[in-house]
């Protein structure tokens, strides 16, 4: 591989998870502001509350994807900038 080609990849390959993320976040946001297990779900069903469940729902799993989303998000970001400064570096020295 050339000489700086794997900053192109890694860019690459971290553009295509920043998009995933992306997904991700809008998917696991839809799911906390519906709140599907939420006490008005388990009433419909004719169900009681169970006892494991909390009296705010925190959706772990959702906030986890959040999370995950956003760090790709930002390593993308610092990647294409970190890109940008040491091809900005190498112009200068030629």
């Amino acid at each position: 591989m050339k000489n700086g080609g794997w900053m192109e990849l890694a860019v690459l390959v971290s553009g295509f998870l920043s998009f995933l993320g992306m997904i991700a976040i809008f998917l696991a946001g839809h799911d906390i502001w519906h709140d599907f297990a939420s006490p008005e779900v388990w009433a419909r069903a004719g169900q009681n509350l169970p006892n494991w469940y909390s009296p705010v729902n925190q959706c772990p799993l959702e906030w986890g994807f959040m999370q995950v989303g956003f760090l790709f998000i930002l390593a993308f970001h610092v990647l294409l900038f970190v890109r940008r400064l040491v091809s900005s570096a190498s112009d200068k020295t030629i």
